[in-house]
């Protein structure tokens, strides 16, 4: 689990992330806990071609397509943009390389205490059925709490 410390320099007070597979290991749960005095971005560079739809977003690569739904919070929506620097990020030491064919995944909420868990669902050939997880607070994760 990843916490604070990695973003002392940043307007979040508490981060906390979990990576979880789920249903024998055909999903990928990721769950972030922030609480920010600013508005945060939830980010994903992909290379794949990436469809949006409110709360879901479908990618494609090498004739494999994944669907992305956000569980939490309600009414956060996908958006993308072309990967690049923002304006007001640090000058890196070296010049940045540029990124063609990169597109980022992001899901902007307002500061506060935010609860952010987005399930991956690999469009696997057998057909799998999808499950949606609990949502369960990452201090309660356990080696059964998504069952």
């Amino acid at each position: 689990m990843l916490h604070t410390a990695v973003y002392s320099n940043a307007d979040a007070t508490s981060v906390k992330r979990g990576v979880r597979m789920i249903n024998q290991r055909k999903q990928v749960l990721i769950q972030d806990e922030i609480t920010s005095t600013a508005g945060i971005q939830w980010r994903m560079h992909t290379n794949a071609t990436v469809t949006t739809n409110g709360a879901s977003a479908t990618l494609v690569r090498d004739g494999k397509t994944m669907q992305v739904s956000i569980l939490s919070p309600s009414g956060a929506t996908f958006s993308t943009s072309e990967a690049k620097r923002f304006d007001t990020d640090p000058t890196p030491p070296a010049p940045d390389q540029e990124n063609p064919g990169i597109t980022v995944l992001i899901i902007a909420l307002n500061a506060g205490t935010q609860n952010i868990q987005v399930l991956f669902n690999p469009q696997w050939d057998d057909g799998t059925q999808f499950k949606t997880p609990s949502g369960v607070a990452l201090d309660d994760w356990s080696l059964t709490s998504h069952n």
